[in-house]
């Protein structure tokens, strides 16, 4: 350094001073503090040896990437993969050292801001990344130049991390995509373990589901270095001690670093020696594990959390997807039962009732020209038609469902009324205390209340008081009898129960089918009397003619 500049051997960073063409000829202290080279034995050197290109870095395995270009320009974008591995751009980018040596032979300046991309193998045989200046000089009328080269090591582990963070999101979002395909628990087990061990690169791992008969977790699919490591997954019982079933049992998802050392490891002779433990809710445990304790770090547990999450939702979504075909199942068998049910009725009714039907007409016939007139006649009438056209309406309940595809604005007081005249109520009471008008089916809505109407006569008795009143969002109907017991009330509107001794236990049945028909909710409660009193909400009331 004799022949160069004092300030320089000052200067903190490492720095070398070489030729135009691309000799060291000194070096600073710092090259050696820093880099663990000696400045003396880099003289004569060539820079090109001095210098690697970055693409021959693997920092802790990593694949490379291009971190150190905040203001690159278009130049670069050729060759920001891999630290121009764009075979294309070599001698014009800042991530080679043909680049660098250009550069020092024209004497062109660098700074760090746009230097170079480069690395450096240290003393003791570790390449780490560097940044790169190029001040040029003379001294004595020759061409010199001061290359100086800052450790980027830091700049590039954040660098990597956020790529390697990136990467996984990545990977978790379309893994998530392809487990959002599964339609079985455990293919969705297996696909949760393949991502572990394919994507994150853990390739012992397995999961544990949860059976409610035998109230333990048994093992359900494992990666096959799982099963080379493991050999016979075990079963974990209540009674066990054991990680898995404390972590199944409290929710809570757990790190051992050290399985040996943790007091609930399940046997002394474990080859897996360190393990994340997560809970998949109440379906099961997925285990991630290492023969080297300490394997793990907060990052691997973070992401398995997401991913246990992920396969618990995913879990979730088939439980419901296959108790609603199951509930689809047995709505059409239902459905099945209910129109046989329906035909056998119709046709078993219809005969009695022609008859019923042509004698009416007869004795009208006969009394008319006996000019008598029995003014009862005309009830008889009129319950021998609602009864025709309840058959009908049964069976289009039956075979056509619940839907209604028209309403009306139907006079609450007014349907009512009618109700009354059908049923017979002996010597009951009604009120009605609305003259609401609702939005109905008014035929349906009529075969709820006639079922309200004769199951509160039925189950109160003959001298029942009825009252129909109006609520914010629909209406009621209740009565004064003894009621029904609160454990019973939520199985009432189900086929086959009914309230009293004498009913069939359609009644109610067919009150919730009009009601979900309509898009109400009904339910049971207790009136101010102490009796039954049905409430119809989410009515659309006042609708106008429309």
């Amino acid at each position: 350094m004799n022949r160069f500049p004092g300030a320089i051997d000052a200067t903190p960073d490492p720095t070398l001073v070489v030729d135009g063409d691309g000799v060291v000829h000194a070096g600073t202290p710092s090259v050696e503090s820093v880099f663990e080279l000696d400045p003396d034995d880099l003289i004569g050197t060539a820079v090109a040896d001095v210098f690697r290109d970055p693409a021959e870095l693997e920092w802790e395995g990593a694949a490379p990437v291009a971190p150190f270009h905040p203001d690159a320009d278009e130049s670069d974008e050729a060759v920001e993969d891999d630290f121009g591995s764009d075979e294309t751009a070599v001698g014009n980018s800042r991530h080679d050292v043909a680049a660098l040596i250009d550069a020092v032979r024209a004497g062109e300046a660098r700074s760090l801001a746009d230097g170079f991309e480069l690395a450096v193998r240290r003393g003791d045989d570790v390449l780490v990344p560097v940044r790169v200046s190029v001040g040029p000089f003379e001294l004595d009328g020759e061409a010199y130049a001061v290359v100086t080269a800052i450790d980027v090591s830091n700049e590039w582990t954040r660098q990597l991390a956020l790529q390697r963070r990136t990467e996984t999101l990545e990977s978790l979002h379309e893994a998530t995509r392809e487990l959002l395909k599964t339609t079985e628990r455990e293919s969705a087990a297996e696909a949760a373990v393949t991502y572990v061990n394919d994507v994150l690169g853990h390739p012992i791992a397995a999961i544990w589901l949860y059976e409610e008969e035998t109230d333990a977790l048994e093992p359900a699919v494992w990666t096959d270095t799982a099963e080379a490591v493991v050999g016979d997954h075990p079963t974990f019982g209540a009674d066990d001690q054991s990680i898995t079933w404390d972590v199944f049992e409290s929710g809570e998802p757990t790190y051992v670093p050290d399985v040996h050392a943790d007091p609930d490891h399940y046997r002394d002779d474990a080859t897996i020696r360190s393990e994340l433990v997560v809970p998949l809710g109440r379906y099961g445990v997925l285990n991630v594990g290492s023969t080297e304790p300490g394997a793990f770090d907060d990052s691997d547990l973070a992401v398995a959390r997401i991913w246990a999450a992920t396969v618990t939702m995913v879990f979730v979504r088939i439980e419901r997807e296959r108790q609603l075909r199951r509930r689809e199942a047995e709505i059409a068998r239902e459905r099945d039962r209910l129109e046989e049910f329906a035909s056998l009725v119709s046709h078993d009714l219809r005969s009695p009732l022609n008859v019923a039907t042509g004698n009416l007409e007869i004795v009208t016939e006969r009394l008319a020209e006996e000019s008598v007139d029995v003014e009862e006649l005309g009830a008889v009438e009129r319950s021998l038609d609602r009864m025709d056209v309840l058959i009908e309406d049964l069976l289009a309940l039956a075979r056509q469902g619940a839907s209604i595809d028209e309403t009306e604005p139907v006079a609450l007081p007014d349907l009512v009324a009618e109700c009354w005249e059908t049923v017979d109520t002996e010597s009951a009471t009604i009120a009605v205390e609305t003259d609401a008008v609702v939005a109905a089916d008014r035929s349906r809505l009529r075969q709820a209340l006639e079922n309200l109407i004769a199951n509160a006569v039925a189950h109160a008795g003959p001298d029942v008081a009825v009252t129909v009143g109006a609520l914010d969002d629909g209406f009621y109907l209740e009565d004064d009898g003894p009621g029904v017991d609160p454990e019973d009330r939520g199985e009432v509107f189900e086929a086959g129960v009914t309230t009293d001794h004498d009913g069939t236990g359609f009644g109610l049945k067919i009150v919730a089918e009009v009601a979900e028909a309509h898009g109400w909710a009904v339910e049971l409660a207790e009136s101010e009397a102490g009796g039954a009193r049905f409430e119809f909400r989410g009515v659309d009331l006042d609708p106008g003619d429309g």
